[in-house]
């Protein structure tokens, strides 16, 4: 028998009401379900056989950090405007789960892990990211320095805003609105893009998956910080006594792809692509 949870988004308009439409339709067919207006999500994940997230590409990131000891198939239910992650519309959740039950089609997403590192060596905080790794100034602070490294080879020092890690799945979110370069997800590889930095040669950069980066910032006043966040959900402030790791993790993003459209098609939709033939 199935077990699947419900991952839902109460400030979005009509998700309760969605919920309980689902319930009764999976009920029918034997599958438990659970859900996070009566669980937490940790508690849910641990016996799901996969999850459905009713929300935005936000609900789903917000999945990221609790799968860490388990990969759970995920489907996205898109209840907002804008969604890369949350393929399905609202009007085709039935029919997509149907379709799932009957021919899963799942796709591995790249997702990175995060070691934030004290002077001596002190493991102070672990993060996993689906779209990115961003080490920024925080608030009003003073512009940063940043040193970064790639598998042990010194790429640059820099001064500016901070700079984005992201995946594939993450191009097309934070590291786009900095100028990075958008890497379609089936590409096995990181990319590395400043946020404001202050030199005219310095730009985004696509390097492979397995490479190791460290970054080592640096305040320009020892009072101030820097933030750390992963995916937009995590976060903690560090200064430079801290060394950040970032690489690959273990374990990809299950990820339950729509039969309806492909990734380009929801490139050409959300990025309203030309279309001269219209």
């Amino acid at each position: 028998m199935k077990k699947v949870g419900i991952v839902v988004n109460q400030k979005k308009q009509g998700a309760v009401e969605l919920t309980a439409k689902i319930r009764t339709w999976l009920e029918k067919r034997d599958v438990v379900v659970t859900d996070t207006l009566s669980q937490p999500i940790g508690q849910m994940i641990e016996s799901a056989d996969f999850l459905i997230s009713l929300g935005g590409d936000g609900t789903m990131l917000s999945i990221v950090s609790h799968l860490r000891h388990r990969s759970v198939p995920v489907l996205g239910v898109n209840l907002g405007s804008l969604g890369f992650l949350t393929e399905v519309k609202q009007a085709e959740v039935f029919e997509e789960l149907a379709a799932f039950f009957q021919k899963p089609e799942i796709e591995d997403r790249l997702m990175i892990s995060c070691v934030a590192w004290s002077k001596t060596r002190k493991v102070e905080r672990r993060f996993l990211a689906l779209n990115d790794i961003v080490i920024g100034r925080e608030g009003l602070a003073r512009i940063l320095r940043l040193d970064v490294f790639v598998s042990g080879e010194k790429l640059t020092s820099f001064r500016g805003d901070g700079v984005i890690i992201a995946t594939p799945t993450g191009s097309t979110a934070y590291s786009l609105s900095a100028d990075g370069a958008v890497v379609h997800p089936k590409l096995e590889a990181l990319i590395v893009t400043p946020i404001c930095p202050h030199a005219l040669s310095l730009r985004s950069l696509v390097i492979g998956a397995d490479e190791k980066i460290i970054v080592q910032v640096r305040t320009e006043d020892p009072s101030e910080k820097a933030l750390l966040t992963a995916d937009g959900q995590e976060k903690v402030e560090i200064d430079d006594s801290y060394t950040v790791e970032v690489g690959r993790s273990s374990a990809p993003f299950k990820l339950i792809k729509s039969t309806k459209r492909s990734y380009l098609e929801t490139l050409r939709e959300n990025f309203k692509l030309p279309d001269s033939e219209k």
